[in-house]
């Protein structure tokens, strides 16, 4: 009787060690040869798995008759199934990458021709965000910041930009567009930069072509082109609304709405955009009444002498009484009494600028735009000759 049940006993522990078993391995980089660490070792068929240690290793006991299937899996690798045949045998599973190789796609947009580009031309571009981040008081003064643009400051209201050298306060070389329109004013032959141009709340990019761009936009851009590209209302819908302020009552107000309206069908057809500006200054004031440079009389001279900032003020030779002392003793020079400066121009600057744009999409790739601009208001323009004050209105459309 003992030993039927130590025959038993002896059975069962030849069972239970058939059955239970611990499978070791480790699971490695096919190429590399580095360990994996984490890799999901798993009873193929069933949930009884294990993960890698830090070195790679791991160690499973299973409760099945020899062979099984093991699969390995790790996150960037091929999977593998793996047939353990010896229990007591360390195995060395290698994981291949899972590689994905795309075909070769190349996208590029350009307005100008491959045979353009062959020409010595520069382009200079400010886009939206540094256009909000310009410390400048608006995006037009913050294009000086670009390579090779010299900033004139003709007043407060009027601003004018000069490339290559040609510093001017007439730009009649350089060619100032908006969405490819010719914001030139009538009878200056010369745009007004940034007294009729876009207000800085619907510009998206502004592009500074800087080479000798004849050739590409006419004769009139010599000197260079301002190319400003306003926002669609497509892609930029809403209320946008800016508020500057300033030393001399300096107050510039814009307002931009733009909305998208879609058909029946939920599809975008039709879009318009509005936008108004309007700037306040009082302009520096000139009131230098010093004598000019290598001036006959000074501020003492009792007959007067020509001011710096006073204007007609100069002396006709017949009242030249400096040279007959023994007859007129001690009348020298008399000037005419002339203008101060201040009595002439109009230093109130003043500017409102509207401009509006609806859009028709036919389809993804062709719409419909018309547009309008106006602007108007007062500044002082320094010139060459002088300083002028003159009233601007401009109405374009496209």
């Amino acid at each position: 009787m003992v030993r039927y049940f130590t025959f038993v006993f002896c059975l069962l522990s030849m069972l239970q060690s058939a059955i239970a078993q611990t499978i070791r391995g480790t699971v490695k980089d096919a190429h590399t040869a580095e360990a994996l660490i984490g890799a999901n070792v798993v009873v193929k068929g069933t949930t009884n798995g294990t993960v890698t240690d830090e070195d790679g290793k791991f160690s499973l006991t299973i409760n099945q008759t020899l062979p099984v299937t093991l699969t390995i899996s790790y996150l960037g690798y091929l999977p593998h199934d793996h047939v353990v045949r010896d229990a007591n045998a360390n195995i060395t599973v290698k994981l291949d990458p899972d590689k994905v190789v795309l075909g070769e796609v190349e996208i590029t947009g350009s307005r100008l021709s491959e045979k353009q580009k062959e020409s010595p031309l520069t382009v200079e571009s400010m886009d939206q965000i540094a256009i909000r981040q310009t410390p400048a008081f608006n995006f037009y003064e913050g294009l000086g910041q670009l390579k090779g643009v010299d900033v004139t400051s003709a007043s407060l209201g009027f601003k004018i930009i000069n490339t290559r050298g040609f510093n001017s306060t007439s730009p009649v070389r350089s060619l100032q567009i908006i969405d490819g329109v010719d914001n030139q004013a009538p009878g200056l032959s010369f745009s007004l930069g940034n007294f009729l141009g876009a207000p800085d709340l619907d510009v998206l990019k502004v592009d500074l072509v800087v080479g000798a761009s004849s050739a590409f936009y006419g004769p009139n851009a010599f000197n260079g082109v301002i190319s400003m590209t306003t926002k669609d209302p497509f892609q930029t819908p809403g209320l946008s609304i800016s508020m500057k302020g300033g030393e001399r009552s300096l107050f510039e107000g814009s307002i931009r709405w733009a909305q998208v309206i879609k058909n029946k069908s939920g599809f975008e057809k039709f879009a318009y955009k509005i936008n108004g500006f309007f700037l306040r200054a009082n302009d520096w004031e000139a009131t230098n009444l010093d004598p000019v440079y290598q001036t006959l009389d000074d501020a003492s001279n009792p007959g007067g002498y020509d001011a710096v900032n006073r204007y007609g003020d100069e002396f006709y030779f017949a009242h030249d009484y400096s040279k007959s002392i023994a007859a007129y003793p001690g009348l020298g020079r008399f000037y005419r009494t002339g203008y101060l400066e201040t009595d002439l121009v109009d230093y109130n600057t003043r500017n409102y600028k509207m401009t509006g744009a609806f859009h028709y999409k036919f389809r993804q790739d062709l719409q419909l735009i018309y547009a309008a601009n106006f602007g108007s208001g007062t500044t002082v323009y320094q010139g060459i000759t002088g300083i002028h004050s003159r009233t601007f209105c401009f109405f374009r459309t496209e």
